[in-house]
């Protein structure tokens, strides 16, 4: 897995009380790397723009990317944005997105590639639906609260900006130094305003074709109350540092303790 996602790769390091370690890694008669691990709780939506549950962004943020992400230190480091810069003043934020950036379907199809409008698109949608996490940018940048609460119904007077195809600009409300911070929360997080468009009410409910994805993995399957899987996408901007192929996760809602030694 790539090591600025590396959630399931960290969660690999616990160990319960029983001293069972419930993750693995194998390299089957393909040369291929599965990794292995339990989750506890279905998602309850992949609508990553409106909620702000871990079951939710545990999943997506190995499927979709932002500007910004944390490295195996934990440093923000570029991600969708190659590269950026603040103003003086410390109130505006310039992005310049990759060019290798593309939105793919679950089937690994490319559908389009991601620009500075997905991003402007995303936190429309989130101020419209009312995301669960607003809290988080609402007085941050200039002009949303304002929309948020009706004072205006335009949104271009909120500040982000799509200068160009690559490059997205936010104006902050007052400085904030930890802002880059906040664009690793999915509510910064881009879409497609075509494929938005075509799921409409679907976008986001839990099947794997009901968002696109930018990130490193490609959700292939999902039953409720029983497994998750991954699958790495070959066409990723960073595949060459996604060291992990397959992705299993087995629901484990600790009801039978020895259910861990079994399937371990």
């Amino acid at each position: 897995m790539k090591k600025s996602k590396s959630k399931y790769l960290t969660l690999a390091g616990l160990v319960l009380g029983t001293g069972i370690l419930l993750s693995a890694c194998g390299n089957s008669s393909t040369g291929s790397k599965t990794y292995n691990y339990v989750y506890s709780s279905d998602p309850s939506s992949l609508n990553y723009l409106a909620e702000n549950r871990a079951t939710t962004n545990d999943i997506v943020t190995n499927l979709v990317d932002g500007l910004m992400e944390n490295d195996q230190y934990g440093n923000y480091v570029p991600s969708l944005a190659e590269d950026w810069s603040v103003s003086k003043d410390g109130l505006t934020y310039t992005y310049k997105l990759r060019k290798d950036a593309k939105w793919f379907t679950s089937e690994g199809e490319e559908y389009a590639p991601v620009t500075a409008q997905d991003f402007v698109t995303g936190l429309k949608y989130a101020a419209d639906k009312k995301s669960e996490a607003l809290y988080l940018v609402q007085d941050s940048v200039a002009g949303l609260d304002d929309y948020i609460n009706g004072k205006t119904s335009d949104f271009s007077t909120v500040g982000v900006k799509a200068l160009d195809d690559q490059t997205v600009q936010y104006t902050l409300a007052r400085p904030e130094p930890y802002w880059n911070s906040k664009t690793t929360s999915t509510i910064l997080f881009p879409v497609n305003a075509d494929f938005l468009k075509s799921k409409g009410d679907d976008f986001g409910k839990v099947d794997p074709a009901n968002i696109l994805y930018s990130g490193p993995f490609l959700m292939k399957a999902f039953v409720s109350k029983s497994v998750i899987e991954f699958k790495k996408n070959p066409n990723y901007w960073d595949a060459k540092n996604v060291f992990v192929d397959d992705v299993k996760l087995a629901y484990y809602d600790g009801s039978d303790q020895d259910a861990l030694v079994r399937n371990f």
